[in-house]
């Protein structure tokens, strides 16, 4: 005989069934009642009785109850009916609570119920059926999975929105605009001056930068490329170097990071990196420091 006609049957011998985060019904042999309150626990008349009538051993009838349990509470959640014969049907309110509607009366007598199994604890019969454990435990490992998937499916998301969401860069395909080679145009403040060719053997002419009276010395400078918080900077930080890019990277509050570069540069050329920086790295705005 199915669980669920054995509760049935277990309720009109008892007077009182309570399954555990169900609910508690109550008859007095008219009508059956329904409260949202429920033992914490099996009670241990209820596994004896499932137990006597199927021939199983205590365990397997403690795992049929919950297994019974466990798959109705998640039909009800899911807003599926519990339908018990002889009982009435169960459903899940907005509010929580389960609403009960009383059934038709079970007609059957108690006394013809007869256990459908041989007892477990019969020395001539088995002592389980190897079949109906290995079906449980694949029901039991499916719903393991399923609600395994569906936490990893919220942590999931749960991460991805708490993550700042900052537009990942993409590199133009220009020469790499560092120290020298940024100075793509002279400065206004140099001229080439020749060398005297007889202290050459060829006949070419050397030149050189000879810088004029008044002009500003070439300092270091800070190009600073992007400002975003730890994971972003890190992530970033990690990527240009890996693509051999002389980046530095600072913080003074532990909450906000500086991506920058350290490039030699006089104020005049400090506008034309800013400006190769910003397109080469695709940046929205690039800080000098």
């Amino acid at each position: 005989m199915k669980v669920d006609n054995l509760l049935t049957q277990f309720l009109y011998q008892h007077k009182r069934l309570s399954l555990p985060g169900i609910g508690t019904f109550t008859t007095d042999g008219g009508s059956v009642q329904f409260d949202n309150d429920s033992d914490k626990e099996l009670s241990q008349d209820l596994v004896n009785y499932i137990k006597t009538h199927t021939g199983k051993m205590q365990s397997l009838a403690i795992s049929d109850l919950e297994s019974f349990i466990m798959l109705n509470k998640q039909f009800l959640n899911i807003g599926k009916a519990l339908y018990m014969e002889g009982i009435g049907t169960l459903v899940k309110t907005k509010e929580g609570d389960f609403e009960f509607t009383p059934g038709g009366v079970v007609t059957e007598r108690l006394e013809d119920l007869r256990p459908t199994q041989p007892s477990a604890f019969d020395e001539t019969a088995p002592r389980y059926d190897q079949q109906n454990v290995a079906s449980r435990l694949i029901v039991i490992f499916l719903i393991v999975l399923t609600i395994g998937l569906v936490g990893w499916g919220a942590w999931y998301l749960f991460k991805q929105n708490s993550e700042t969401n900052l537009p990942e860069q993409t590199a133009v395909p220009i020469s790499e605009p560092e120290q020298d080679s940024l100075n793509i145009i002279p400065d206004s403040n140099t001229i080439m001056n020749p060398v005297d060719s007889l202290r050459n053997s060829d006949t070419s002419i050397s030149r050189r930068p000879v810088t004029l009276a008044g002009s500003v010395e070439t300092g270091r400078w800070k190009f600073i490329i992007e400002e975003a918080a730890r994971g972003r900077a890190l992530r970033r930080y990690d990527q240009l170097k890996t693509m051999g890019k002389s980046i530095l990277m600072e913080t003074s509050d532990s909450v906000t990071y500086k991506l920058y570069f350290s490039l030699p540069a006089s104020p005049s050329d400090t506008a034309r990196i800013r400006d190769s920086l910003k397109l080469f790295y695709n940046s929205k705005k690039v800080i000098v420091e």
